[in-house]
């Protein structure tokens, strides 16, 4: 239903707008659509996402990745003789359609060049100067955290690496957003069990299912996947990262109601030890 309505949208303005719909030459409406859903916070910037190669130098970071089809090239420095720039490609990648700066005080890419199908339309200079900026950020975050996922769990979860190493994604490593996720859920899910022996049974049951079969089963089936059914899977992957995340909430939520029934048992008995002439002054007035 979406890409019927995406469908429609763009042989809409290829009919009444001819002239403003030339860039589609180079970069399908479905694709721009696909970006400002980006900036609207509808789809996250790594679904689409896919970093073919990294080249570390000692004075910058060359990442060459496709979004949605579209090659993008981002240079990050690690020094301040170069500036952050990001060229994207034409689709398919036949001629280069922008070049990108980042300016620092501002916070924000500002095009060096631009053909001229992009410049004239200001709605598709802000698409591609606002989409570099999401990019790169994310980027950032995946370089910026080179440490393997295996060294995560040894160092965030002592004592539980070994039960969880079955939780390794490797499918995830090219994908930091949902990586970070998938950490913090193995995190929270690490906590719950150490408390096992506190949960109800049915909790305690469905934790250690999940813990010791369902989760492995479900990436070792994820991984035989091809690369192209995977990636077509990502948001079933999300779906179902939500759905254990349900879970651990809920088993956090009884945790947290019986500390704070513990609170009100501890502060009911200090009261009652300690605040006699409270108490006694109280019943001076009756």
């Amino acid at each position: 239903m979406a890409n019927l309505y995406s469908s429609t949208l763009e042989n809409l303005e290829k009919t009444f707008m001819p002239y403003l719909s030339e860039y589609q030459r180079y970069i399908d409406f479905h694709t721009m659509r696909n970006m400002k859903q980006v900036l609207k916070g509808k789809r996250p910037v790594y679904f689409d996402l896919d970093i073919k190669e990294t080249a570390e130098m000692k004075t910058r970071t060359i990442l060459d990745v496709w979004w949605d089809g579209v090659l993008v090239t981002v240079v990050i420095p690690s020094t301040n003789t170069f500036n952050t720039t990001i060229e994207i490609y034409g689709k398919p990648p036949k001629m280069l359609i922008a070049r990108l700066e980042l300016n620092e005080e501002r916070k924000a890419f500002f095009p060096t060049y631009m053909k001229e199908e992009f410049a004239r339309r200001k709605a598709l200079r802000d698409i591609l100067s606002e989409f570099s900026m999401k990019l790169f950020t994310h980027l950032n975050t995946y370089i910026g955290g080179a440490e393997s996922q295996g060294e995560k769990q040894s160092s965030e979860f002592p004592g539980d690496a070994e039960r969880f190493e079955s939780w390794e994604f490797p499918f995830l490593e090219h994908h930091p957003d949902l990586q970070q996720e998938w950490l913090t859920l193995t995190k929270r899910s690490a906590k719950q069990y150490r408390r096992i022996e506190e949960l109800e049974i049915e909790d305690k049951f469905a934790l250690e299912t999940m813990v010791d079969k369902d989760v492995p089963t479900f990436i070792e089936s994820f991984q035989k996947l091809s690369d192209e059914n995977k990636e077509r899977k990502k948001d079933e992957l999300f779906e179902t990262m939500s759905d254990l995340k349900i879970f651990i909430e809920k088993l956090e939520r009884k945790e947290e109601e019986v500390y704070s029934q513990s609170f009100d048992k501890s502060k009911g008995v200090i009261a009652s030890k300690y605040n006699k002439n409270s108490q006694d002054d109280e019943d001076d007035l009756f």
